[in-house]
């Protein structure tokens, strides 16, 4: 699936637990890097819950210009578990995100209808539990200026959003700056008019931020 768009990232791990009729629920919502870390996470929630009947999970990562979801029932019916968690973190816009639900089995069928509740809640309420916060899709702008400009140009970055992440002082000042990628055509442009066709920003990378 292609990026697009605004996502959240988790600033703060999220827990929970629930009992549903005997069996006890245990969800774990953390930030991830990449789909490598999400498996070492679950890796490391198996042997750590080694007793439980069930280590249900599922993740979203950003890989590139793509995004990777994954999710397991690990031993539950088919479509009661891994897809409900996955259901929950889509739903929240995150990326970089694994969330696992382990159940210690009360001995009690909860039906498929019972199941996809249960682990929907144990994942809505770790995700409760936890902070999220947005990020954008930003690039990066590069420009050289003489020294008369630079403090135009500053005030204009710092009224649409842009932040300086690199400055270099010769014989004329050369910044890099960083903000929404929606709005930097529109910066270029007022850049280059604003000093009469002398400075030329040039876009560089994108990335989230």
């Amino acid at each position: 699936m292609a990026l697009n768009g605004s996502y959240n990232v988790i600033k703060k791990n999220g827990e929970s637990e629930i009992v549903v009729t005997k069996s006890r629920f245990i969800g774990n919502l953390v930030s991830v890097s990449s789909a490598s870390e999400a498996e070492e996470y679950i890796n490391s929630i198996r042997k750590k819950y080694n007793d439980a009947r069930h280590n249900c999970w599922a993740y979203i990562v950003m890989d590139g210009e793509m995004l990777i979801n994954k999710c397991s029932d690990d031993g539950e019916p088919s479509g009661t578990a891994g897809r409900p968690i996955l259901s929950i973190i889509e739903g929240a816009g995150l990326v970089n995100a694994v969330c696992t639900v382990t159940r210690y089995f009360g001995g009690v069928l909860l039906g498929t209808g019972g199941l996809v509740r249960a682990y929907s809640d144990a994942a809505s309420q770790a995700l409760e539990n936890a902070d999220i916060s947005p990020i954008r899709r930003g690039i990066y702008i590069t420009f050289v200026c003489d020294y008369p400009d630079e403090g135009g140009i500053r005030r204009l970055l710092e009224s649409e959003e842009y932040t300086i992440t690199d400055s270099e002082y010769t014989d004329k000042v050369t910044i890099t700056v960083l903000g929404p990628e929606e709005r930097s055509e529109g910066l270029m442009n007022r850049i280059c008019d604003m000093t009469g066709g002398k400075v030329i920003p040039k876009a560089g990378e994108t990335v989230y931020y």
